[in-house]
């Protein structure tokens, strides 16, 4: 991260203090900032006036501390949404954004780690484990005034099944081969079954945010659904993001900024009776990289960032100057991995989506394990993160500790054990020490990445060092993070990709990435039948582990998962790093949870006294 901090104005570079003047000069910034964040004057910046209705007779009262209202809330994203519509989601930005103003009809509690009722206020379970009846709250009106019913959920997942409108969240709700089914029982009550018990339903279930019927029907109905709620929709009507979450979008200027203003017909109360979010504004600024992110964090510009292992000491310097708090958070719960294209055949044109010889080196485990074991991985940790991370060894980030299998094979950096899996394979060394294959190709391939990320060239770069070692020529290519996948999940033309995912609390949420059928199989997705015997034996697992309702059982199953995914490593998986989070000291109600967003109850938070 550079330290100079000279783009941002009005700002003390870090590890310097500032004198008296300069603290209130970078408060007098600060306003600006977020005056200009809302576009108006400085003299502008007041209060919100609270729109006033009444209260639905099913609201959830808060546990949390009551507060006051007021406050603007700044974070700062690298990246920025690609879409408001949760079908046509595949990233964390949009998905992020999405979360703001929908909810789901259960959701996770990171600090209770347990399901927890959110649209849905209850639910009862059959003794054969095949029908949920769930009871939706009553009172309850979306952000424009209507009422929630049982139409919106039947709607939102008659939509995600229409065959015209292909989503992720097609496969994640298909049980034993058929969709869960939905019906209406009255206008607070709506029945789920699934064709065979499917014990992570109340956890699955909460994926999706319930859409609104009244807005989105005219769409569904003339083939549009995929088409609305676009970028376009934010930036001219975000009126028409509909939502029942604790924001509605206010403003949206792509490249810029989107400013959340509070939802006047929230569900939630403090104990007071006073309806939820207490801030004022929650506002996102897009900036061009994760260093610009920590730049203004630690020069008091934002309230929230996440700080790379290697900042830490350096952002801890300016903690008392600026009034935050670093907190360390553990191993991070997201995986990130390079992998290989195994997708065999040919595109429309008669194209192979890759060079059958290269797909022969790439569907060969031992190709792959040797250029696991010829990657220094615990290296890169020390140099890249000082040590604040460590090689990534499964699917599953030890972060997850009831999941994790600790004892899975793992690949410690022995280059000629490398060599030697390779000559074993018919691999040799030429003259000039390039490596080729036994019909005499040279094995290079070109690996596709993000942009955005200042750590991912650095990863890559070591990765391209490590190979030619081997004799192995790495080309690396950087692409916007919408081409990326398009290319990796549409078009299938590519050798190589590096990416990542977010890990949630129960690994059910991965099924799209573990089973060969799923939209995320990323190394060959969306097979008809699996086409390794070792696919197959994890499609076994997994569907073993949600027909199971024994948790101890679910967890032995997942177990040895992910010690076929380690033996086979279809993912060249890369590093763990440690978590860390900065935050201002004057939020209250802050409770950081160890996997998850650290302003997961952003709904709750506070302004405490100065």
């Amino acid at each position: 991260m550079s330290q100079s901090g000279s783009a941002i104005t009005g700002c003390d570079r870090l590890g310097q203090r500032m004198p008296l003047w300069g603290r209130v000069v970078a408060r007098v910034s600060a306003a600006l900032l977020v005056a200009a964040l809302l576009g108006c004057s400085s003299g502008d910046v007041s209060r919100l006036e609270r729109e006033k209705y009444p209260i639905p007779r099913d609201a959830e009262v808060s546990e949390a501390e009551p507060g006051p209202y007021g406050g603007v809330f700044v974070r700062a994203a690298s990246q920025q949404p690609k879409t408001f519509n949760p079908l046509v989601a595949q990233d964390a930005y949009s998905s992020q954004a999405i979360g703001r103003f929908l909810n789901g009809l259960t959701t996770y509690h990171p600090v209770k780690q347990e399901v927890v009722p959110e649209l849905a206020r209850s639910w009862d379970i059959s003794e054969d484990k095949k029908t949920i009846t769930m009871r939706l709250r009553r009172g309850v009106r979306w952000s424009d005034g209507e009422p929630f019913t049982a139409e919106d959920v039947v709607f939102t997942f008659e939509a995600l099944f229409d065959e015209r409108y292909p989503n992720r969240y097609q496969g994640q709700y298909t049980i034993g081969g058929e969709p869960i089914g939905v019906e209406k029982v009255n206008e607070h009550t709506v029945r789920f079954t699934t064709s065979r018990p499917y014990s992570p339903f109340l956890y699955v279930i909460g994926f999706i945010g319930i859409l609104p019927r009244h807005v989105l029907y005219e769409a569904y109905k003339s083939g549009d659904l995929l088409q609305a709620w676009s970028i376009r929709t934010a930036l001219r009507q975000p009126e028409r993001l509909v939502g029942t979450g604790p924001f509605r979008v206010r403003s949206f200027q792509p490249g810029q900024r989107i400013v959340f203003e509070p939802n006047p017909h929230y569900w939630r109360v403090d104990r007071e009776d006073k309806r939820l979010p207490y801030i004022d504004y929650l506002i996102t600024r897009y900036v061009q990289d994760r260093n610009t992110q920590t730049v203004l964090f630690a020069s008091g510009q934002t309230d929230i960032a996440s700080i790379s292992p290697g900042d830490v000491v350096g952002v801890r310097e300016n903690a008392d100057l600026h009034g935050y708090t670093v907190h360390e958070r553990g191993p991070a719960s997201g995986i990130h991995f390079i992998w290989f294209n195994q997708k065999p055949g040919t595109d429309e044109d008669g194209e192979p989506y890759v060079a059958p010889h290269k797909l022969d080196w790439f569907t060969n485990k031992r190709f792959r394990q040797a250029l696991m074991y010829g990657f220094n991985r615990q290296g890169l940790a020390d140099s890249l993160y000082f040590g604040r991370a460590s090689p990534l060894h499964s699917i599953i980030s030890p972060a997850n500790k009831r999941w994790y299998n600790p004892d899975v094979p793992k690949y410690r950096y022995d280059p000629e054990r490398a060599r030697e899996i390779l000559r074993s394979e018919g691999f040799r060394l030429d003259e000039k020490g390039r490596l080729r294959d036994s019909d005499g190709n040279r094995v290079t391939f070109r690996v596709f990445a993000s942009e955005g990320d200042e750590t991912v060239p650095r990863i890559l770069s070591a990765f391209r060092e490590n190979m030619t070692r081997l004799g192995i020529r790495v080309r690396i290519r950087y692409l916007d993070f919408g081409t990326l996948v398009a290319r990796v999940s549409r078009h299938h033309r590519y050798e190589a990709a590096m990416m990542g995912f977010t890990g949630g609390p129960d690994p059910s949420g991965g099924r799209s990435i573990y089973l060969s059928s799923g939209r995320l199989h990323v190394w060959n997705p969306e097979q008809e039948e699996p086409h390794t015997e070792w696919e197959a034996r994890v499609d076994q697992l997994v569907r073993a582990s949600e027909r199971t309702f024994d948790s101890d059982k679910r967890v032995k199953y997942v177990q040895r998962m992910q010690g076929i995914f380690s033996e086979q490593v279809p993912l060249l998986y890369l590093l763990t790093p440690h978590e860390y989070t900065g935050l201002k000291d004057k939020w209250q109600n802050v409770r950081i949870p160890s996997m998850g967003s650290a302003i997961w109850n952003i709904d709750e938070l506070y302004l405490g006294a100065e």
